[in-house]
């Protein structure tokens, strides 16, 4: 009868110290868990956090993206507006650039008629020419020189083609052919618009003093003029160097 009872309690002292072996290795396993845990719910806190900061630090950055593409937008506007600024200086400069040229050309090209002026009427005082000629001569020199003052002032010196013509026809020596076309068809006089060429003046060609045929201007350039020869004025052929007078 004892021994049975002996047994059983002893089963039941096993059972007892295997239960606690299993109670002590579930609490070490559930602290070990607990630590675990703890160590991942801090791991999770730190890794929203740095969520947080870099969803903070993303929203900042495209913030700066649109104010910097704002800004590159701005800047591509002024540089665009620079550009063109810069177009039309330099379409302006041009256009000074030739306006000077062209003003050069016109204030040398009044001074040398000045000049020219001068020397022939040097020359028709000494040859005792009429006092209209000599008055003629100055009145044009006055209005060349007038003209070259307005031209070295920058102003726009108007053509004097009246002053001009009545020189040139006091001075039937001064034009001249310069080259004779086909058959005599046509000349080129150095006779030009900044002496008072016009197209449809009339001038006659002479060598000494025969009239070897009348012309008429077809076209006026700044240094010379195309005259036309009328076919029935023609008395032999026409060379280089004859004279030319203006007849109207």
């Amino acid at each position: 009868m004892h021994r049975p009872v002996v047994t059983l309690s002893i089963v039941a002292l096993l059972a007892a110290l295997v239960l606690a072996g299993l109670y002590v290795r579930v609490g070490r396993a559930k602290q070990l868990v607990d630590r675990r845990l703890a160590d991942t719910t801090a791991r999770a806190d730190q890794l929203a956090a740095d969520l947080a900061a870099a969803s903070g630090a993303n929203t900042a950055l495209t913030a700066k993206l649109a104010a910097s593409d704002a800004d590159l937008g701005t800047t591509k506007t002024k540089l665009a507006a620079s550009e063109a600024r810069t177009a039309l200086l330099d379409r302006d400069l041009a256009q000074t650039k030739n306006l000077l040229s062209l003003q050069e050309q016109n204030t040398r090209a009044f001074a040398s008629e000045v000049a020219s002026l001068k020397s022939d009427l040097a020359d028709a005082r000494a040859a005792s020419a009429s006092p209209e000629s000599v008055a003629a001569y100055k009145n044009t020199i006055a209005e060349l020189e007038r003209q070259l003052a307005l031209s070295a002032n920058g102003a726009a010196a108007p053509t004097a083609a009246g002053a001009a013509t009545a020189v040139f026809a006091s001075r039937a020596g001064r034009a001249a052919v310069m080259s004779v076309g086909p058959a005599s068809a046509f000349v080129v006089l150095d006779f030009g618009a900044e002496r008072g060429a016009q197209v449809g003046q009339q001038l006659s060609i002479s060598r000494g003093t025969e009239i070897v045929a009348t012309t008429l201007i077809s076209d006026v350039r700044p240094h010379f003029s195309i005259a036309q020869v009328q076919p029935d004025s023609l008395h032999g052929a026409l060379q280089k160097g004859d004279s030319a007078l203006l007849l109207r």
